[in-house]
């Protein structure tokens, strides 16, 4: 018989805090805030302001209904941090990219 093999449904993510970030705000810091994405879902912490290395400790669950690994595209979080203009777009400061594929291989992560 073919042994059953388990697969997470879904992921829950946290965004603790960024540091070293680029500087694009007026009196030298940022409004500063996150977008965790996996796969079409997203989530937007709130904004910390005057802030150059913003704490957060915000997250989301995120459904993970296809997690295979032909699937990678669909099992990759992204996390975007953005400064928030108050005139014009929102300016890119920076992303992170994990593959939650290598992540769930990775035997000594901790999984729920």
């Amino acid at each position: 018989g073919q042994s059953q093999t388990w697969f997470p449904t879904s992921v829950q993510v946290t965004v603790h805090q960024a540091r070293g970030l680029r500087v694009k705000g007026r009196n030298g810091t940022n409004d500063t805030y996150a977008i965790i994405q996996v796969a079409k879902e997203k989530f937007s912490t709130s904004v910390a302001e005057k802030s150059v290395s913003p704490v957060w400790k915000e997250g989301a669950s995120f459904d993970l209904p296809l997690f295979h690994s032909s699937n990678a595209k669909r099992c990759t979080l992204y996390i975007s941090v953005m400064h928030q203009s108050h005139v014009g777009l929102d300016k890119f400061l920076g992303q992170a990219v994990v593959n939650l594929l290598e992540v769930f291989d990775n035997k000594s992560c901790k999984k729920n």
